[in-house]
């Protein structure tokens, strides 16, 4: 057993010590077993803890970052003195020597639950979890015992535009390497280290919040250049949540202009479809060929708060202009059917009449005889 005097002189040296470089080299545990047999055993080993270091609410389409903390909460549990080894060493070295190298010995050991070349991996624990990682791979550098990260670790997401409301786990694993233990050889105070790799995975849970959600199901529209006509524009609530005082809301850029850019729409429940309508000018010089107009639904929420869509696009075709002599031809046969009309009607009148007279002389014929 250790003397309380020879505690306190290993006390001592270990302040000491910790102003003095000490040399070092990295060996196998074997060899080290068959050049020096160390002094101490140090039981413990670095634990790692994280936790999302912000909100782990979000909203579908969000892109945000996880700020996520890590603190090594590892412990030295105890350890214990080879009497054998030191024994032999101080019959064959001196006890001062020997007491300079055991507490040179047991100073290194402490770093036992020092957490070494940290690297962190995000993954989704359900690879089909509509959530995209951006960047799931971090180098930490070394975490000592009782430490958090100076900053938290970053990494950058994505929610998916059609995520489903719910809990979602994020597995985050960290490799690193430790030092098991530390052996230092007299008569030149060699110190070898030799270590072990771990890894640690923990669980970090998001939530895609229940809201409303819209998507464009349906539009109708014949649109041509030089004209103004109505588009019918079809929106669909696929969220969890009631939309309540829904008001769609166009934005146009040439060709297209407009008076009339917004639609009251009413509450929509989840899964039903309500229908806006727009009336939209067309440039006489539009190109024909497909274009996209901005859209957004301006609505309230469970608790009264105004909250806006994400940007809807509508997709529509402009067609070419109505030619002159297409123009012509509606026009002419319009004329038509307003001179043709009331002369087909009188013509139709004076053969009904006809017809009318001739039956009457054919019955008083009939009659006569």
């Amino acid at each position: 057993m250790i003397s309380i005097k020879n505690v306190n002189i290993i006390l001592i040296t270990i302040v000491f010590l910790s102003c003095m470089p000490i040399s070092s080299a990295g060996i196998d545990e074997n060899v080290v077993a068959e050049i020096a047999g160390d002094y101490y055993d140090v039981y413990g080993v670095p634990h790692l803890v994280a936790n999302l270091a912000c909100d782990n609410v979000f909203n579908r389409g969000e892109e945000a970052i996880l700020y996520v903390n890590i603190l090594n909460d590892g412990k030295i549990t105890g350890f214990t003195a080879n009497e054998d080894n030191i024994e032999d060493d101080i019959e064959e070295y001196g006890e001062t020597l020997t007491r300079t190298y055991m507490s040179s010995e047991l100073l290194s050991d402490r770093a036992i639950t020092t957490a070494d070349s940290m690297t962190a991996t995000l993954s989704l624990s359900d690879p089909s979890a509509p959530i995209k990682i951006k960047q799931g791979t971090l180098l930490l550098g070394s975490l000592n015992a009782g430490k958090s990260l100076s900053s938290p670790a970053k990494f950058p997401i994505e929610i998916y535009d059609n995520a489903k409301a719910g809990t979602y786990d994020l597995q985050l694993n960290i490799s690193y390497r430790y030092q098991r233990d530390s052996a230092v050889t007299p008569p030149y105070g060699d110190t070898y280290y030799w270590y072990e790799d771990m890894n640690q995975t923990m669980i970090l849970q998001i939530v895609v919040e229940d809201e409303p959600y819209f998507r464009i199901s349906n539009v109708e529209s014949d649109l041509r250049a030089g004209n103004e006509k109505n588009i019918n524009v079809t929106y669909t609530n696929t969220g969890e949540q009631v939309a309540r005082e829904c008001i769609a809301r166009i934005s146009v850029v040439d060709p297209f202009t407009t008076t009339d850019d917004q639609a009251f729409l009413g509450d929509i429940k989840p899964g039903e479809s309500k229908t806006a309508t727009f009336k939209l000018n067309v440039a006489k010089d539009a190109t024909s060929k497909d274009y996209s107009i901005n859209s957004e639904i301006k609505y309230k929420d469970l608790h009264d708060k105004t909250q806006y869509s994400d940007n809807l696009k509508i997709p529509v075709y402009v067609g070419p202009a109505e030619s002159l002599n297409a123009s012509f031809a509606i026009g002419f046969v319009v004329l038509i059917g307003i001179i043709g009309a009331p002369v087909y009607l009188i013509s139709k009148k004076k053969r009904e009449n006809n017809y009318k007279k001739n039956l009457e002389n054919k019955l008083k014929k009939e009659n006569d005889k």
